[in-house]
């Protein structure tokens, strides 16, 4: 993989393709985003892919990896870069699911295992950091009930948490545009998973938040899933730095017997963001400035997936397209919505 990368033109622009939550166990629709991604691929051609996380429905079945393995042949050629996600690892209470989900990822990095789903790439301008918030989310044994307020570093959070810092120290003098990938988000607009995006908001090791500890690396995008939905955050710290948090994780659908769609549905909280989130259990955001810019409309919800161009300079644009019709079989003739493209850095 490494090898593909190297051969990047560092004075010409790359795409990638980012989505999401679709899960090898899908009802198809995953199927056909991927060929219209393989369409855009073919029409002008993206360096990668980016899966912000839940790749299998429960990663305790090895077979799940086996049937994701056929449904990403259409993009077979692209290197598939994965921000590990709860589903892969069940929500970290069975250890099998990690070894299954580490057996498949394992080529994205030398040190890539089941103690170790985060990991670091330099592509031209840009340097990416992929990581496993499962850990800050529920615990190493899925069950956390409250937030720490201070990490044991022989933990592997804490051994995550010491790479983040010390990316962030690497960072801090060079002039990189820094986009991190993580499954759970920071902020988020919906109800359901609140709670997990309000404890990895409020983690925090001797007062230092993941939030912070982002902003130090000079993080200017975040990347996230977990919520079925697309909604765009700009998030600014006092002190000026700026990320702007983008969640690309398809559709609130109906989901198993009595989970609905109507808690994963985006709001809109513009205007009201400290007021939500201070209500919802968010705390610290008297350093913060929380302002959401887009979210998916009721009547526009459709699966996604979203194009970023990032420039010689850094620069980096957005684009999301939007399938125009859901719950589809592979061979159905379905179009793209896309959205304006915006400038993002």
């Amino acid at each position: 993989m490494e090898s593909v990368f190297e051969a990047l033109d560092p004075e010409a622009p790359y795409r990638f393709a980012v989505f999401g939550d679709q899960r090898a166990l899908a009802d198809g629709e995953w199927q056909v985003l991927l060929q219209k991604i393989a369409d855009l691929d073919r029409e002008n051609p993206f360096a990668f892919l980016i899966d912000t996380g839940d790749i299998v429905e429960d990663g305790k079945h090895s077979d799940q990896f086996a049937m994701l393995r056929e449904i990403l042949e259409p993009v077979r050629p692209l290197p598939y870069l994965v921000g590990i996600g709860n589903h892969e690892v069940s929500d970290n209470k069975e250890r099998v699911a990690r070894e299954n989900a580490a057996a498949f990822l394992r080529y994205l990095d030398a040190d890539f295992g089941p103690d170790r789903m985060y990991y670091r790439k330099d592509l031209g301008a840009a340097t990416f950091l992929f990581l496993d918030t499962n850990d800050f989310t529920y615990g190493e044994d899925g069950d956390r009930k409250a937030c720490p307020l201070q990490v044991d570093p022989a933990t592997r959070e804490g051994e995550q948490l010491g790479w983040l810092r010390d990316q962030a120290e690497d960072l801090r003098d060079q002039d990189r545009t820094v986009i991190a990938v993580m499954h759970h988000p920071l902020v988020q607009s919906s109800e359901k998973h609140s709670a997990a995006a309000c404890a990895l908001w409020n983690f925090s090791d001797d007062g230092e938040t993941l939030a912070d500890v982002l902003a130090d690396a000079g993080t200017d995008i975040v990347l996230t899933g977990h919520t079925h939905t697309y909604e765009r955050f700009r998030m600014t710290r006092t002190d000026g730095h700026e990320m702007q948090l983008i969640n690309i994780s398809g559709r609130p659908r109906d989901a198993f017997l009595w989970i609905g769609s109507g808690d994963r549905r985006a709001q809109d909280i513009r205007g009201e963001e400290h007021e939500w989130l201070d209500e919802m259990g968010w705390v610290g955001l008297d350093h913060w400035s929380v302002e959401q810019i887009e979210y998916m409309e009721k009547d526009d919800e459709a699966d996604e997936f979203a194009v970023l161009t990032v420039g010689p300079d850094g620069g980096v644009e957005l684009r999301v397209h939007f399938l125009t019709e859901q719950g589809v079989g592979p061979g159905d003739d379905v179009g793209l919505r896309s959205g304006e493209r915006v400038r993002l850095k």
